[in-house]
């Protein structure tokens, strides 16, 4: 991968896959969400010891592996409706290897992903900038995986500035180590960005993204 450093210990990568490539992995997450019991759906959010009025900024998501809940932000082996989630798919850990061996060698002994949400993004959803820091390991890398349509990616560089990139389709990006905790956060989706491993997969202003998380020591 043609790796781009945008601070110490963040990078990104585009044109991952070839276009038939990046539609199978697509397509089959794709498949996955429709169904009725660990597919696709937006929480029924209640007021909570963190937030009176609580909100998940997309209104489609699910999770493979460990299911996070935005009502306690915990990760569970149980979905709300006991369901037990999607195991991670094989090519998904097959990626992340490659990703660690390239970057955080020192992560591969240990780091294995654990969960890998999915949020559907439509048009004018975003997430605001936040700091993953549920999982029990603040340097383990977080893997991002996009699909779609391109959104602008905020980040916060090593001196606590704002900065921000284009994330098109078939792009990732990973960050561990000193950015690991890092606020970063995505912007809409602009119109008639869809890349071609997603187009008739997903419509105009949509996006797809998969983070894999290791979440416990």
């Amino acid at each position: 991968m043609n790796w781009v450093q945008l601070r110490p210990d963040f990078y990104y990568a585009e044109n991952i896959w070839d276009t038939q490539q990046a539609r199978d992995y697509l397509s089959a997450i794709l498949r996955d969400g429709e169904d009725p019991l660990r597919g696709f759906h937006h929480p029924n959010l209640k007021a909570n010891r963190f937030h009176a009025n609580p909100k998940y900024p997309v209104k489609r998501y699910m999770g493979y592996g460990h299911y996070w809940n935005p009502l306690d932000y915990l990760y569970h082996e149980l979905q709300p409706n006991g369901a037990r989630p999607w195991e991670i798919p094989q090519w998904m850990h097959e990626i992340s290897r490659s990703i660690l061996s390239d970057l955080f060698p020192q992560h591969l002994p240990s780091w294995q992903a654990q969960s890998a949400l999915v949020n559907y993004y439509t048009s004018n959803s975003k997430m605001g900038l936040h700091v993953d820091k549920e999982e029990a390991d603040h340097r383990a890398p977080v893997i991002g995986i996009s699909f779609g349509g391109t959104c602008r990616f905020l980040f916060e560089n090593d001196h606590g500035e704002e900065q921000s990139l284009l994330l098109p389709g078939n792009s990732l990006y990973c960050f561990g180590e000193r950015a690991r905790l890092m606020r970063h956060g995505v912007g809409t989706t602009y119109t008639n960005t869809l890349s071609p491993e997603s187009s008739g997969l997903l419509g105009d202003k949509e996006r797809l993204s998969v983070t894999l998380r290791k979440i416990f020591l």
